[in-house]
């Protein structure tokens, strides 16, 4: 009987062991970076490699590097060497903190403003150099499921399908619409890949309705609202695809990125996880008489024009709600 006994203590313990040892392979600490065209973003987190899942947040942080600005106002069409150093000197202050947790690997993504600048594959290979992380410059239909994937380790709710969500991330220079949909047996992204973004709309106000190109910002833009809403109102109904309005009728749209999660966000009273489009109107015919000096914020100069890009689009697809998730492309990095 004792043999027996200590047979079973033995099987036991070798179970255990075999178990915390596969825990401890399946577990990594990870840092992923966002280098967007208005805003570079860090996270640092335990990942369980085996299960795709994101357990614990340990660190998160972010800088204002308008990379998209300094572009708009290129006359050659590439990210300056002093624009480059800024980007570098804020990407090594997140990278330093983030290594006080040791993470295994430092990865992340370039987006849109990297993707149009004639020198934006040499300037992130200066980035990796400099700091020593493994940058990619992405598609616009990656950086799309990539924010979905980001968006859904975000909600956290394994009960909730791929098929009832539609992601909307809108960032400094482009934005996209992701919904996946059953056919022929399998998952296919439907994926609007917009050009008109948060800078892109500021300038679009300053240069076509002010006529003042060199100016900073568009605010207090006034009496413009209306001619601003009607351009972005046609500008969706006619660039985005059927099926994506059609997907909308029928989903839960999450708004993720910079514009929903900070810019929106932090303007509508009490910083809520959601807002509806009447919410959105009343703010934005209140706040577009306000100049920069009645904001406040790194980003003054778009958050009214933000605005009314989101309003116009949701007029324009008929959107009444959206929830904001505190999600950028960073989970999905952490994730791959």
């Amino acid at each position: 009987m004792r043999s027996v006994a200590l047979s079973a203590v033995t099987l036991f313990c070798s179970l255990f062991f075999a178990a915390a040892a596969q825990a401890d392979r399946c577990q990594q600490i990870r840092a992923g970076l966002d280098i967007g065209s208005g805003t570079t973003k860090i996270a640092v987190a335990r990942v369980n490699v085996c299960q795709l899942r994101i357990e614990k947040m340990l660190y998160q942080d972010q800088r204002a590097v308008g990379w998209n600005e300094a572009l708009a106002h290129s006359t050659d069409n590439q990210l300056s060497p002093a624009m480059t150093q800024e980007g570098a000197a804020a990407l090594q202050q997140l990278i330093t903190q983030a290594q006080r947790f040791h993470p295994q690997r430092i990865s992340g993504v370039a987006t849109a403003v990297f993707r149009n600048a004639s020198n934006g594959q040499a300037v992130i290979q200066q980035l990796q150099r400099q700091t020593g992380a493994e940058i990619s410059i992405i598609s616009q239909q990656q950086e799309a499921k990539l924010g979905f994937l980001s968006a859904k380790a975000a909600l956290n709710d394994p009960a909730i399908r791929d098929e009832q969500l539609l992601v909307w991330d809108i960032g400094g220079g482009s934005m996209q619409m992701t919904a996946w949909q059953q056919q022929g047996g399998k998952l296919v992204a439907d994926i609007y890949q917009g050009r008109l973004a948060s800078v892109t709309l500021k300038n679009f106000i300053l240069t076509v309705l002010k006529n003042t190109p060199e100016a900073k910002s568009p605010n207090p833009i006034g009496s413009w609202r209306q001619s601003v809403l009607r351009f972005v109102q046609f500008y969706a109904a006619n660039e985005v695809s059927p099926q994506i309005k059609q997907d909308v009728a029928g989903r839960r749209v999450i708004g993720i990125g910079g514009v929903h999660g900070s810019s929106l966000r932090n303007q509508l009273p009490g910083k809520p996880n959601n807002y509806t489009l009447a919410t959105l109107k009343q703010l934005s015919q209140q706040q577009v008489w306000k100049g920069d000096s009645e904001l406040s914020g790194n980003y003054r100069a778009t958050d009214v024009s933000n605005l009314l890009l989101v309003e116009g689009y949701m007029q324009a697809l008929k959107i009444d709600k959206v929830t904001i998730v505190e999600a950028s492309l960073i989970q999905g990095v952490l994730l791959q």
